[in-house]
C-alpha cells in the first residue's frame, strides 16, 4: 500500500485501500495481456507487409528483431501505464484512466486489425 494505516483508521479503510490496490494491478495485467496481443498482431501485419518486398535472407533477422523491438515497446509502454494508473488510483480517478487507456489499446489493435484484414481482402480481391 501506498502508506501504512495509522491507528485512527477502522479495518474497513484498510481492506479498502488494500482492494484499490488489487484492482490497480489487475488492470495493469489486463493491459499487459492487451499489448501482448498487439504485439503479436502487429509482427503479422509486419511479416505480411515485408513478405513480399524483402529479400527471404532478410525476411527471418526482420522477424526476430521485430519481436524483439516490440517486445522492448511494450515494457517501456507497461511502465508508462503503470505509473499513469498509479498516480490516478491516488487522486481516486483510476476507472477514469483505466478507460483511457483501455481505448487507446483498443483503437491500436484495431488499425493493427483493420490493415491486416485490408490486406488480406486486397489480396483476395487482386487474385
Amino acid at each position: 500500500m501506498d502508506r501504512l494505516p495509522s491507528e485512527t483508521e477502522s479495518v474497513f479503510d484498510v481492506f479498502k485501500q488494500a482492494g484499490r490496490q488489487v484492482s490497480h494491478y489487475f488492470m495493469w495485467f489486463l493491459s499487459f495481456a492487451l499489448g501482448l496481443g498487439l504485439i503479436l498482431l502487429l509482427h503479422e501485419v509486419l511479416e505480411v507487409v515485408l513478405f513480399l518486398r524483402v529479400n527471404p535472407w532478410h525476411l527471418r533477422a526482420y522477424r526476430v528483431w521485430s519481436i524483439f523491438v516490440l517486445g522492448m515497446l511494450l515494457i517501456v509502454g507497461m511502465f508508462l501505464i503503470e505509473g499513469y494508473l498509479r498516480r490516478s488510483r491516488s487522486k481516486g480517478r483510476l476507472l477514469s484512466a483505466y478507460l483511457t487507456v483501455l481505448s487507446v489499446e483498443l483503437a491500436l489493435i484495431g488499425a493493427a486489425a483493420g490493415a491486416l484484414y485490408y490486406r488480406n481482402i486486397r489480396d483476395f480481391l487482386l487474385f
